[in-house]
């Protein structure tokens, strides 16, 4: 065994070029799948951590059934305690404020959620009894003592340090009622609770913030402790249970991990278009591995039959060949675990930013490295098996007649009918069978992988044909010796269609993500522009009093100004269940003024659907639900309200990508009649034309800046921002496409130095005959344009199909609407892309070709 170990170590050392380029395939892929499964993994544990840690040791969690009416009487607590297998009840009540001087300042920040409140979110706690479920790092100063009386404040300590905030001086907080001055006694970690809102975090005691935020009696949250006999799994779903009946209804128990399950939820889909893409790239790294170990083989045909000769049988020349292929394997998955682990935490920062979200730990569970370096072995044992077998069939007398590398033409036929047969199977799959979800998306994505295959298996059999189209072109390019190189590629079809397939791949992944982005830009770009529409966007992290729009519209300048109010709420389905809904409210009047919404195709007159949500009774949903649940125009859904279930008509589809679709949109009428709401979130304010919207907006910032704790934000900017913050969301797609075109450079680079190393003689004849470096070189990378051209054209095909796969699969998993667009300038780029890449690869070879002595040429054997 090892001296198999040792003649593998030896025959990959006597090949260095070849052996570094598949290795370096191998790492790519390996680190590929590595760096995206410890992004997700990293990104979920965060979410799932802080939900977590700031929880505690609470076992279970009561809130607000409806997640419109926000808090709830503290009077619950007595019904609560009485409940046995509850050791305690700790009351909750969460505030988003601004500290008083930083009021008004700064820009609105964005996130793949939406808006990022920002500022500081204050919890009310009861000291004696919070501190039984959670754990607050003191780095300085005291906690908080149970005096009701006291206007106290603790404050994460990096948070205190970046405002200048000092211990034992006060601070000044926003309040409904203008701001509240509050000691500033104690400094905490950043761990635990002081991880929410990324550290912009403090704690008073629940009768200070009762008071100063004008919530008497009132609570947001109950944090249950379980009796020890009752934390078991069992036991604390039995609790769950007895404490739903008790409270009844109203109220909803849960796990503190479910805190988490939207926010995990709405980055699953993202997460699962990066594991698609990355299993193409690798899918193209095992052509990549395949056409080496082929070269090898046919490279070492008299050795093999040497060392059959010699008395090695079949068997034992497959498993020589395999045991090569795990020992790059091994090496590679190693190397490739290294990179990443490099390469995962860039992507993590990525994520960081458009998520809005710290990711503090990198999250490299041994699965992971165990599931990454698995998949790195297994491609590439099942990538050599066919040359392995190819090696074993090898007689010694015809091993020792070869001179040079043949195709199979059988192979060639029988390679064309399977290829056929394969794709004719993939297309009847992709547009012939419905399949319902879950399966149907994974088994769309595995019938493109399929057309690719099968693509690929037809390549050797349509080289010709490709060369007499393009054999023109290339002569004006390279002249009569480009004509000769691109007549070479017929000389070893298989090698070509390797090579061309992995290009083929890099080139369909490229116009894939382009489809997919053009089609989410142009929906996402028309509802920004009504999302965010008219000039100005006034924010606060604190509700505002619906009377500011009166005074907005009042200011010089402004046209018109309309308020927004973003509301969670409950869908009833027909089943009973509940499910979680953003509510947009508007006041249909004002918001034409400024604004529309940007509909579909819904049967009727845009002015009358706006009269008809003034009417009240009515709501607008967005295309996702409609899409998603089968929902038209004119049917009925379903909302828990403050006045209990209300059954509201759809008079509209809009389009409306906040809450990843999950969204309906309400009159003002029905926020206060039903949800008896009547503070805004947000204003949307118009500038007169031919008004300075600089000015207007210092007016505003002037008039109520810091007296309604208002940052005001030119919508232009803002929709600069959400459009950025799309652009890195596609980002972490556009480097798998660069990584799946190095992995078919890579091949571009094998196939030609195996031509050039394969032909040395016959060019060392062509030297000696007259062929100068120059044209040595023209004519090298005239035959690797055409394998440009080839995997460029064969690319564009497959890339159109894989598009169009990917969007419908998009629609059918999400429930977008999105409409296929060509992706014109995706086209050009690709192409450009192929050709170049194919010719960069092809430098070092034909710069190796136009060095070769003659005289060593013509005697190279």
């Amino acid at each position: 065994m090892m001296q198999n170990i040792l003649l593998a170590i030896r025959s990959l050392i006597a090949r260095p070029l070849r052996t570094l380029l598949t290795t370096f395939g191998i790492v790519l892929g390996v680190a590929v799948i590595l760096s995206i499964n410890i992004t997700n993994r990293s990104t979920l544990a965060a979410i799932t951590k802080l939900f977590s840690e700031s929880s505690g040791r609470t076992n279970l969690v009561i809130t607000n059934a409806d997640l419109s009416l926000g808090g709830f009487d503290e009077g619950i607590l007595y019904r609560i305690e009485s409940v046995a297998g509850v050791e305690a009840a700790t009351p909750l009540l969460q505030s988003q404020t601004l500290l008083a001087d930083d009021a008004a300042r700064g820009e609105i920040n964005l996130s793949f959620f939406g808006i990022v409140p920002g500022g500081l979110l204050v919890y009310g706690i009861d000291p004696v009894q919070d501190s039984l479920v959670r754990d607050y790092k003191l780095e300085a100063g005291s906690f908080l003592t149970p005096d009701p009386n006291e206007l106290h404040i603790v404050l994460v300590r990096e948070f205190a340090e970046e405002h200048n905030l000092q211990l034992g001086k006060s601070v000044n907080i926003r309040t409904p009622a203008g701001s509240a001055r509050l000691k500033i006694i104690g400094l905490i970690a950043r761990e635990g609770p002081g991880q929410l809102n990324n550290g912009a975090f403090g704690v008073i005691p629940l009768d200070t913030a009762q008071k100063i935020f004008e919530r008497p009696n009132e609570i947001d949250q109950v944090d249950i402790l379980a009796t020890e006999d009752d934390r078991s799994t069992r036991e604390l779903e039995a609790l769950k249970a007895t404490l739903q009946d008790r409270i009844g209804v109203a109220y909803s128990v849960g796990f503190p991990a479910t805190q988490g399950k939207r926010v995990s939820q709405m980055v699953s889909g993202y997460q699962t278009g990066l594991n698609i893409f990355s299993i193409i790239a690798i899918f193209a790294g095992a052509f990549l591995i395949y056409n080496a170990f082929s070269m090898t083989v046919i490279e070492r045909t008299r050795e093999i039959g040497m060392l059959r000769t010699l008395g090695m049988t079949r068997w034992q020349v497959i498993k020589q060949i395999l045991l090569e292929a795990i020992t790059l394997a091994l090496i590679g998955s190693a190397l490739g675990i290294g990179l990443g682990i490099f390469l995962a935490r860039g992507l993590i920062r990525l994520t960081e930013v458009f998520l809005a979200q710290d990711v503090s730990e990198v999250a490299i569970p041994a699965s992971a490295l165990i599931m990454s370096a698995g998949i790195g072995i297994v491609v590439t044992l099942f990538a050599t098996l066919i040359p392995a077998w190819q090696a074993g069939r090898i007689s010694p007398l015809e091993a020792l007649r070869i001179r040079g590398n043949t195709d199979d033409t059988s192979a060639i036929r029988r390679g064309m009918r399977i290829g056929t047969g394969i794709m004719l199977g993939s297309l009847i799959v992709i547009f012939l069978l419905p399949i319902p979800e879950p399966i149907g998306s994974r088994v769309n994505n595995t019938a493109v992988l399929g057309m690719m295959l099968g693509g690929a298996l037809l390549i050797p059999a349509s080289v010709g044909l490709w060369e007499r189209l393009t054999r023109r072109s290339v002569r004006r390019i390279y002249g009569r010796e480009g004509q000769l190189g691109s007549r070479n590629i017929e000389r070893s079809r298989w090698r070509t269609a390797l090579t061309v397939a992995a290009l083929m791949i890099g080139v369909a992944m490229i116009l894939s993500i382009r489809a997919v982005t053009i089609a989410f830009d142009r929906d996402i770009r028309s509802w920004i522009d009504v999302y965010i529409g008219g000039d100005l966007f006034v924010f606060s992290s604190i509700p505002m009093r619906n009377d500011l729009q009166a005074k907005l519209a009042a200011v010089p300048g402004v046209e018109a100004a309309t308020p927004i109010r973003y509301l969670d709420v409950k869908r009833v389905k027909p089943d009973g269940e509940a499910e979680p809904l953003a509510l947009t409210a508007v006041d249909p009047s004002s918001y034409a003024q400024v604004t529309t919404f940007a509909f579909t195709d819904s049967e009727g007159d845009p002015a009358d659907f706006m009269s008809q949500l003034a009417g009240g009774d009515v709501i607008f949903i967005s295309s996702v639900l409609s899409e998603k649940y089968g929902l038209k125009q004119g049917d009925t859904l379903t909302l828990k309200t403050r006045r209990g279930e209300r059954k509201f008509k759809i008079a509209a589809i809009v389009v409306d990508y906040y809450n990843r679709g999950m969204v309906v949109q309400a009159s003002w009428r029905d926020l206060k009649r039903y949800f008896q709401v009547n503070d805004a979130s947000a204003y949307l304010v118009k500038v007169d034309e031919g008004a300075d919207e600089s000015a207007v907006q210092q007016q505003i910032d002037k008039l109520y800046g810091n007296r309604r704790n208002l940052t005001i934000q030119s919508n232009q900017t803002l929709k600069d921002s959400a459009l950025n913050l799309i652009g890195q969301t596609s980002s972490l797609f556009d480097v798998l496409a660069f990584i799946a075109m190095i992995v078919a450079s890579l091949g571009v680079v094998n196939t030609m130095t195996m031509n050039v190393l394969e032909r040395t003689r016959e060019l060392g004849m062509l030297r000696s005959l007259g062929m100068t470096r120059w044209q040595t070189i023209k004519m090298i990378l005239a035959e690797a344009l055409l394998i440009g051209v080839i995997g460029g054209g064969l690319g564009l095909i497959f890339g159109l199909f894989q598009s169009r796969v990917v969007i419908s699969t998009v629609n059918s998993t999400a429930g977008y609407d999105l409409t296929y667009t060509l992706p014109t300038q995706g086209i050009v780029v690709s192409l450009i892309i192929a050709l170049f890449v194919s010719q960069l690869a092809a430098i070092l070879p034909a710069a190796r070709a136009a060095r070769l002595r003659i005289v060593e040429a013509i005697q190279f054997e």
